[in-house]
């Protein structure tokens, strides 16, 4: 007897009898184990989908070939394609194209509004992620010269782009998930007008909301590099290398000075010159001013052990402009999650070394190099002249303005980028397949030269891959297990009571809810065939469910962490968990209304 066959009987309303097998039974455990492994950070993110799809593969719900059916997805490769192309537009017309934006004479609310308007407009063609890692710098820069918290802006940009990236099918990978779980079945397709109308119509919603009512209730946070200039002796320590030290003559790595467990060598003040970052060899001189940044007590004790070291008679921090600090963010697909930081070789990766970290809200105590990180960390660091922040985008995002003037560029390439968008449109609205646009498109941005290789290399993410390949053999698993039928039951008799709108009710405030937890093409990966089988059991057309689970996952307003652009957000504007559900809530439910309603009316349910 195959495990299979051992069932269960439950009996539910809507159909009377419903099988329950012990298969189902594992199926459902390993969802929700998933849930939790993501919710809780116990792994990388991709590292949790595969164990998922790997436990379903050993008790046999899935073969090989239906786990490497993502690979061959059409709309996977699609999701890519955009990737590489929204890049390649973004190069073309940079930080020019935000120029206006930031001008410091706008009053703060018609700096909101303008904001949000061009977010929202942006993210409906271009994935709203790296969007936001390049505004928050922005956002971040004007707030300091106007003395506007920063914290009155950041979320509404989060919110702004989550809202805009709903208008098109290309506005967030979590609609083009969806698109191509609907090919494997052979579905009839969702157009670009199933995504227009209503997400035009929760954007305005949510552009009204956070201007009038929103903006009161976001909180009034000082930066938290503002605190570090003002608190500096918690965060750095000087040192000297006096008359008679034995470190004399000694380079930093001879002197021991370069691997210190808990402690990073940041700077060398020697007369009037800084020398960052320290390199092992450097000699040390007498007079040399050393500052340490890290767990601060293990340098006094370095210090009682008669190192060579001492602390100086005047303190010489008074000059702050001396230190390069540098704020940046760990995104949620970074490959630095879970890695303990001495483990990391950070120091030498990003030419940084790590003041402070802050997580939830609060500052994370403890010795540095023991620490592990998780997605979200607001990281404070010291750091060289070259961060080398573009080529590890993918794992750290630097939240400086860039002191780098972009070089006027040649007017053809502008018209390259007005092109591409042009036929990034025809492929939104159908005239033309949007795998061939993006297919066009990038092939004539690597022809010209606005893409070279190194940057396809560097916009290229193995992880969102593992997790998009993974997440449709979920969904397979889910369908073919019967688990989304017995689900789907389970919503049924919540909502029979009120009819189909009920039902349609319940499946998205249950998207909503997961998509809290977890990742967006996740939480529609899981619903997909919970939505279909809702479709087939109330014989009604499938098209309203799928769209309800398309907003509901993208509907993440109340918590940080479900949604990739509200954790970027969460350490520069120092919320706390509470702020965004303070300031989520009546949005979510606005959201909620608004969404469910024109489902029922727009597909007359």
């Amino acid at each position: 007897m195959q495990v299979s066959d051992v069932f269960l009987y439950l009996p539910f309303k809507s159909t009377g009898l419903v099988e329950f097998t012990l298969i189902q039974g594992l199926v459902l455990g390993i969802v929700i184990l998933l849930v939790v492994s993501l919710y809780r950070e116990w792994f990388n993110p991709a590292l949790s989908f595969f164990i998922a799809v790997l436990a379903l593969l050993l008790i046999g719900v899935i073969n090989p070939a239906e786990l490497l059916k993502g690979l061959s997805n059409q709309q996977i490769v699609v999701i890519f394609l955009l990737i590489l192309v929204t890049a390649g537009i973004r190069s073309v017309f940079g930080p020019e194209f935000f120029a206006r934006l930031f001008q410091a004479k706008l009053k703060p609310k018609a700096f909101l509004i303008r904001m949000m308007v061009i977010s929202s407009s942006v993210s409906a063609f271009l994935n709203n992620t790296p969007i936001v890692a390049f505004l928050i710098p922005y956002v971040k820069d004007w707030a300091d010269r106007t003395g506007t918290p920063a914290s009155k802006l950041l979320i509404p940009l989060s919110y702004a782009t989550i809202l805009g990236g709903m208008i098109t099918v290309i506005g967030t990978s979590t609609n083009l998930v969806l698109i191509g779980l609907m090919s494997e079945y052979n579905l009839p397709l969702l157009g670009f007008q199933d995504f227009l109308y209503l997400g035009f119509l929760v954007t305005v919603a949510g552009w009204i909301y956070l201007y009038f009512f929103g903006y009161r209730l976001l909180p009034e946070n000082v930066s938290k590099l503002d605190t570090v200039r003002q608190n500096l002796k918690e965060y750095i320590v000087e040192t000297e290398v006096f008359a008679d030290s034995k470190l004399i003559g000694k380079s930093v790595k001879e002197a021991g000075l370069r691997n210190l467990q808990d402690l990073f060598l940041v700077e060398i003040i020697r007369n009037d010159e800084v020398i960052s970052p320290v390199s092992p060899e450097e000699k040390l001189q007498s007079g040399d001013a050393l500052f340490f940044s890290g767990h601060t007590q293990s340098i006094y004790d370095l210090i009682h052990q008669d190192n060579g070291l001492r602390i100086p008679e005047q303190d010489g921090m008074e000059a702050e402009n001396q230190f390069n600090f540098v704020e940046a963010v760990i995104p949620a697909s970074s490959n630095l999650i879970g890695r303990r930081i001495k483990d990391s070789d950070f120091r030498k990766k990003f030419n940084a070394s790590i003041v402070a970290i802050h997580r939830n809200g609060k500052r994370v105590s403890g010795k540095v190099g023991e620490m592990h990180i998780a997605g979200g960390d607001f990281m404070l660091l010291l750091s060289g002249d070259e961060n080398n922040s573009a080529n590890h985008e993918k794992d750290l995002f630097y939240l400086s303005v860039p002191k780098k003037v972009e070089y006027k560029k040649p007017v053809w390439k502008y018209w390259v980028g007005v092109a591409s968008f042009l036929v990034l449109v025809a492929g939104i609205v159908g005239f033309i397949p949007l795998f061939t646009a993006s297919l066009v498109i990038l092939s004539s941005l690597i022809f010209l030269g606005v893409l070279n290789l190194e940057e396809i290399r560097r916009q290229l993410d193995f992880n969102l891959l593992m997790v998009l390949v993974c997440s449709l053999a979920i969904g397979i698993a889910l369908e073919k297990s019967g688990t989304a039928a017995l689900v789907a039951t389970a919503l049924i008799d919540v909502g029979e009571s009120v009819g189909a709108v009920g039902v349609l009710s319940a499946l998205f405030i249950v998207t909503i809810f997961l998509t809290a937890l977890v990742t967006n093409p996740a939480a529609v990966s899981i619903m997909f065939p919970i939505a279909m089988s809702l479709a087939e059991q109330l014989s009604l057309p499938a098209t309203p469910f799928f769209v309800a689970i398309a907003f509901g996952a993208s509907g993440d307003f109340m918590t940080p962490i479900g949604y990739q652009t509200n954790l970027m957000v969460y350490g520069p504007g120092g919320y706390t968990f509470k702020d965004f559900v303070r300031v989520g809530t009546p949005l979510t439910i606005i959201y909620a209304v608004i969404c469910i309603t024109f489902i029922a009316w727009f597909y007359n349910l």
